[in-house]
């Protein structure tokens, strides 16, 4: 038989494997990427294949993977892993939400350890392109000592405030106090 893809595929998904072309985009998508972030996507598929497959609805519209799809439709690539789930419009859309939203928020020290390590053995250029492509840039200050240490964990909270007034004096009122503060407006 044909090889289908030039992309990796774990054996699993090989059963998911659809021609991309006929899975639909709402056109309300509202994760959109730079042509960076593109040439990382492709990079990433190149080099690392599927490591999770486009979730779409028993229809066959997208919930999760449409800028994946996208770019191998650019590249030639027609065949791709498609997970259909049985979900409502609704939770369709929700689950879009949540796949694009609910990443986590990443620790500053912790990723300064991982760039470190990933620099250690020598991904440079890979680490220095994925940063540019969400618009970061590799710190010039990285101190391999100083993360050679198992970091410990930071533990914070969010505050609510019902507007910008008072998360001003929130804020203020805890830095007097002595706290390492941060604004986080959601």
């Amino acid at each position: 038989m044909e090889k289908k893809t030039t992309i990796r595929i774990p054996e699993a998904y090989v059963p998911l494997l659809e021609d991309v072309r006929l899975l639909t985009a709402d056109q309300n998508n509202p994760n959109r990427t730079s042509l960076k972030q593109q040439e990382q996507i492709w990079r990433s598929l190149q080099k690392y294949g599927w490591a999770y497959p486009i979730i779409t609805n028993k229809e066959g519209v997208y919930a999760d993977g449409e800028q994946r799809a996208e770019v191998c439709k650019q590249h030639g690539e027609f065949f791709v892993p498609v997970l259909r789930l049985p979900v409502s419009d609704v939770d369709r859309r929700l689950l879009r939400q949540i796949l694009n939203k609910l990443k986590g928020k990443h620790n500053k020290e912790l990723d300064s350890a991982e760039y470190i390590r990933i620099l250690q053995q020598g991904e440079k250029e890979d680490l220095k392109a994925l940063l540019e492509s969400v618009g970061e840039r590799l710190p010039e200050d990285l101190d391999e000592r100083k993360f050679s240490l198992t970091i410990p964990e930071t533990y914070e909270i969010i505050v609510e405030c019902k507007g910008e007034e008072q998360q001003k004096q929130i804020f203020e009122k805890l830095k007097s106090e002595g706290y390492k503060l941060r604004i986080l407006t959601l």
